[in-house]
């Protein structure tokens, strides 16, 4: 059987420096950049020289060679900056690779960002049909599938109103729905998807299964591990551009997550964007840093961080995670709704989440610091990862004292507390 896709020692430099060009790899970014570089210029003769000085190479991938089989569900995994959107913008055509070669066999269908393909002006009708044939689609097919896409996209009472009136989430299920069922041989779908509500989710999730068992390739990428370990049969994982692991998803997860062997209950740095910047994080209990807890111990997770650019759009939380990769636990500062806004005041914070260590088992979990803007952009979301060992201290409790917990602990049991920073 021929590989869907092959790439031998792909590679993708990018040049980190403010009169870099080849870091933009649209026209429209292209032609911006030189406009602003002519005036620049202009100002100031010497400034190009200078700036050339301070250039610096950047690989977003290295030597990349992974082989892909046609009706694989490949999960791709790795933290921020792995290189992942790198490599699926490679794979969708929208950037060339630096060096290297890459083989796509059959029609690629891509959902990297929201509104990918949409232009504003048309109606969300109209919008189907450019779609579509961006996608390499006749008209009759697309007509063909035409009420397939607006039942499952759940537009269809604003079929007819321009696409700029449409909310992400509502871009984000026509965008997906048209990728889905105009039958792509390889359909590549990031990070977009964490955009839509819950249900949603589940439901293209369940669509990419169906894809699979009809033979064909899927390649997603999320952190959301459980998501990754449900729909996908094979991984890669990234790490600073390469390929540290590919092969059975489960063998990739493991190798992913014993990444996190390194990880303490503390952590210090400077993450974010212009919205928020984070700083520190730890875990304490009564006030003293330990490096495990017994359950029951008091826990409180300190988050430092500092509000540059304030919206109400801004929301942070936490995930706790298990050994066995499964997601227990979560919460927003959202589900602290009457001071919820007092946490995103432009200005530094510390906020100090309270934990219940008495509902874990023994064992050790992960906690990672969440945050983005609801249903636009995620911020951060495995940047910030602290371990979060938790023993047994009576021996005789230690098997079967708690049952097994399932799914996701809502707001009441988190108690948020934020204080400025001196």
């Amino acid at each position: 059987m021929k590989n869907m896709i092959e790439t031998h020692n792909l590679s993708k430099k990018y040049l980190i420096c403010s009169n870099s060009e080849e870091g933009y790899s649209t026209l429209v970014e292209t032609m911006a950049r030189a406009a602003f570089s002519f005036f620049q210029r202009l100002k100031n003769p010497l400034k190009k020289k200078i700036e050339k000085n301070r250039t610096q190479e950047f690989w977003a991938l290295r030597d990349v060679n992974i082989e892909i089989k046609p009706g694989d569900r490949v999960g791709i995994i790795g933290r921020n900056g792995a290189g992942k959107s790198t490599l699926l913008k490679i794979l969708s055509r929208i950037v060339s690779p630096t060096s290297g070669h890459i083989k796509i066999r059959g029609r690629v269908a891509s959902l990297l960002e929201v509104g990918t393909g949409f232009h504003p002006e048309l109606t969300g009708r109209e919008n189907i049909f450019l779609n579509g044939a961006i996608l390499g689609m006749g008209k009759q097919e697309i007509i063909k599938k035409f009420d397939e896409i607006v039942e499952f996209s759940e537009v269809g009472k604003f079929l007819d109103t321009p696409v700029k009136r449409f909310s992400s989430g509502m871009i984000t299920r026509l965008g997906f729905a048209i990728a889905a069922h105009l039958d792509p041989d390889l359909l590549i779908v990031d990070e977009v998807l964490a955009v839509g509500d819950a249900l949603f989710q589940q439901k293209c999730l369940k669509k990419i299964n169906e894809m699979g068992q009809h033979g064909r390739t899927v390649i997603f990428v999320s952190h959301d591990v459980g998501s990754i370990l449900s729909i996908c049969n094979k991984g890669i994982y990234l790490s600073g551009g390469k390929v540290i692991d590919q092969g059975p998803i489960e063998t990739c997860v493991n190798t992913y997550m014993r990444s996190y062997s390194l990880q303490t209950l503390d952590w210090e740095g400077d993450v974010g964007d212009e919205h928020i910047r984070f700083y520190k994080a730890g875990l304490r209990s009564n006030g003293q840093q330990k490096e495990f807890f017994y359950q029951g111990d008091p826990t409180k997770l300190e988050i430092e961080y500092e509000v540059l650019k304030q919206t109400k759009d801004l929301n942070l939380g936490i995930g706790i995670w298990n050994q066995r990769n499964q997601l227990i636990a979560r919460s927003y500062t959202t589900d602290d709704i009457l001071n919820h806004q007092s946490y995103i005041k432009k200005g530094k914070h510390k906020l100090t989440l309270n934990i219940d260590s008495g509902i874990f088992h023994e064992g050790d979990y992960l906690i990672k610091i969440d945050c983005g803007l609801h249903n636009s952009k995620n911020i951060i979301s495995d940047s910030i990862v602290l371990k979060y060992p938790i023993y047994v201290m009576d021996k005789s409790t230690r098997d079967g004292h708690l049952s097994d917990r399932d799914g996701i602990f809502l707001g009441k049991n988190w108690d948020f507390i934020s204080s400025e920073v001196n």
